[in-house]
């Protein structure tokens, strides 16, 4: 074995396998409420990229404990021989169908394993489980207990009570809530429990802590690009010379809102793709903010800049507060409102209270007209799109693999990130924005895309350094 082994053990549905999952950042492991989910010892390797880091094995729950500690002891001879009759004990038990769990989990952790004994705070303990810590005791290998709690008692000092009598340190970890720091201190903590293994960890924690930043990094890239294209697209049609316009305005404007949709669509399964979250669904009901319709305006009161924010950004850049609908068709309106209500839905009551993207029509130099849409000259727009971009990421990148479920942001404060953002930090994201209103070059367009990521590092390492 070139990696280090923790075996997580304990009784019949008490939160293994959620355990696993949280520390192995995989959730792939089956988690179920229902007793017995996990029948079979099952190993997870956690790993970056090519590199195995350190293995998990997700064990059954003891059935039958007490019998099996009495048989133990009718066969003890020495202390020190523990170990051989803990063996001797799943040898000749191994073909029968008395014990089948106690013998399947029990040799991960003869062969070499650290244990971690997972225990359910929420009820007190029991003679079925002080028979398990004995049982663990017998076999002399290295032993931490976590306290997990399940329902709503807490029943937390009586276990330290009974628990610092068998394990060698013991430790609260919530799997369901375990930030990313959170999962590095168990992980330090085990090196404590066995001193053998503290190299490897400390090892696996720095490739942990690299890999972090370089899929942060990497996100960071993931948005700005996504910004960056979303604000320089358009759309174009061109048309006869003596063809009307208007059957042609709502198809077009389907095509560009449609590509901006899927645009986003792909970004966010990139942002779940690097945190391991890539099957993970969030339906509108869990995190309306992020799932749902880019163009659902309802959710703009409660993303991107307040009000007062986008009219104090646009005073300090040179922007004009209400941003500016470029219509051109020989004199004759296009019938915006009627455009972007047929493409988004509710258009005419936003049209009145916010612009567009821009709508033109020109003549083309070997006869005919141009219809385009875009780029997108609404002001408020990039801030909604970056809004959900980093709750997105915040939440992907928090997440414990072992939270499954109805998931919630909590609170109206996490509801808007970028109105957190510092004035002189919101001035520079609002000269990028403008710059793509307006057309950008390809200079600018690679210009917008390196200062992006450069602006939502910073913002990204303080916001860091002020929760610490």
């Amino acid at each position: 074995m070139t990696e280090p082994r923790f075996v997580v053990v304990g009784h019949v549905n008490r939160g293994k396998s959620s355990v696993v999952s949280t520390l192995a950042a995989d959730a792939s492991i089956d988690i179920d409420a229902m007793p017995g989910t996990t029948q079979r010892c099952h190993r997870y390797r956690m790993s970056v990229g090519e590199q195995v880091l350190l293995e998990f094995v997700d064990t059954p729950g003891f059935e039958r404990p007490r019998q099996m500690l009495a048989w133990m002891r009718d066969h003890e001879t020495h202390t020190a021989e523990r170990a051989q009759v803990v063996w001797a004990f799943v040898d000749l038990h191994r073909a029968g169908d008395a014990f089948p769990q106690e013998c399947e989990l029990i040799p991960s952790i003869l062969e070499g394993g650290t244990i971690l004994y997972v225990v359910d705070v929420s009820r007190p303990p029991s003679i079925k489980e002080e028979a398990e810590m004995e049982i663990l005791r017998w076999t002399g290998r290295p032993r931490m207990a976590i306290l997990n709690r399940i329902g709503t008692r807490d029943h937390s000092g009586a276990w330290r009570v009974v628990l610092d009598q068998y394990f060698n340190l013991v430790r609260t970890f919530d799997a369901q809530r375990a930030d990313f720091d959170e999962r590095i201190k168990l992980l330090r903590a085990l090196g404590e429990v066995n001193e053998s293994a503290r190299g490897p960890l400390d090892r696996a924690i720095g490739v942990l802590k690299t890999d972090r930043r370089d899929n942060l990094s990497e996100s960071f890239t993931v948005i700005a690009h996504l910004v960056v294209e979303v604000l320089s697209l358009t759309k174009q049609k061109r048309l006869p010379v003596e063809a009307e316009p208007r059957p042609y305005r709502e198809p077009l404007a389907t095509k560009y809102f449609d590509r901006i949709r899927a645009l986003e669509s792909q970004a966010q399964d990139r942002l779940k793709e690097l945190f391991g979250h890539g099957r993970l669904q969030i339906e509108q009901d869990q995190l309306a903010q992020v799932d749902d319709d880019l163009f659902n305006l309802s959710l703009w009161n409660h993303l991107g800049l307040t009000s007062t924010q986008l009219i104090a950004t646009g005073t300090a850049t040179g922007a004009a507060a209400g941003g500016v609908l470029d219509l051109a068709v020989g004199g004759t309106a296009l019938g915006a409102a009627a455009l972007v209500g047929a493409a988004v839905g509710g258009g005419a009551s936003w049209y009145a209270s916010r612009s567009l993207p821009k709508v033109k029509i020109r003549g083309i130099p070997l006869g005919g007209q141009l219809l385009q849409i875009g780029p997108m000259s609404n002001r408020e727009f990039p801030w909604v799109l970056l809004d959900r971009c980093l709750l997105l990421l915040d939440f992907v990148s928090r997440q414990p693999h072992a939270l499954r479920g109805h998931v919630q942001l909590g609170g109206s404060e996490a509801r808007r990130l970028v109105s957190g953002f510092a004035p002189s930090l919101r001035n520079r994201f609002e000269r990028v924005f403008r710059c793509l209103r307006k057309g950008a070059s390809i200079e600018e367009v690679e210009w917008a895309k390196i200062e992006l990521v450069e602006l939502l590092q910073a913002w990204w390492e303080d916001r860091e350094i002020d929760s610490a």
